[in-house]
Formats: C-alpha cells, structure tokens, sequence
C-alpha cells in the first residue's frame, strides 16, 4: 500500500472517530485522535511524486477528507473550551457564594469640588 492510501485510510479513520465523538468518551477519543495524528504526520514525508492515477484519486479524496477533518478537529477544540469556561464560571460563582463579602464593588467616587 503506498503512504498516499496509508493516510488515506488513516484520515478516513480520524474522520469517523470524531463523527462518532459520544461526550462521555472523550478523553479516550483525544488519545485515539492524538495516536492517529502521530501516524498519519510520519507518513506525509513519504508522499512524493510522481504519482499514479489511483494515487491522484485517493489525493484528490485526500484533500477532501482533510478538510472535514479540519473542521471537526475545530469543532472539539470549540466544545473543551466552552467546558473550560464553563467549570471556570462555576468555580467563580461558586466561590462568590461562598464569601460574598470578599469582593466589594464601589459603585461611584464622589469628588467634593470646593477647597
């Protein structure tokens, strides 16, 4: 199998990993996706020209799938960082629950003109 249908099947595989992302098994699947991205960035070296034309299809596919591989990789960045600023505003809110006289806010400054 050339390193064009490596990464090919590759890619396909990180594609249908993170479309079939459940919230629960995430973490497993981050170490899956790292794993995979691992492989697939050793074999892009190995792909050189001249290519032939079942090479060309599959780049052509390649290409394709990369883009939707973008897209979900962005997708999952998105969703641990609105987690992230999730748990953060929880432990803010919680933390202001707790010692509410912690933190006071002046609402104005008066400045007496006259001297």
């Amino acid at each position: 199998m050339s390193a064009v249908q490596e990464c090919l099947t590759i890619t396909r595989k990180l594609v249908d990993s993170l479309k079939s992302m459940e919230k629960d098994q995430r973490e497993e699947l981050i170490v899956q996706i790292e794993e995979l991205l691992a492989q697939r960035e050793e074999l892009l070296p190995a792909i050189q020209p001249p290519f032939s034309a079942q090479e060309q299809a599959a780049g052509r596919e390649l290409l394709k799938l990369n883009k939707e591989l973008e897209f979900l990789l962005e997708k999952l960045n998105k969703n641990i960082l609105r987690d992230l600023n999730a748990i953060d505003l929880k432990k803010t809110s919680a933390a202001r629950y707790t010692n509410t006289y912690k933190q006071v806010h002046h609402d104005g400054v008066f400045y007496d003109k006259r001297q």
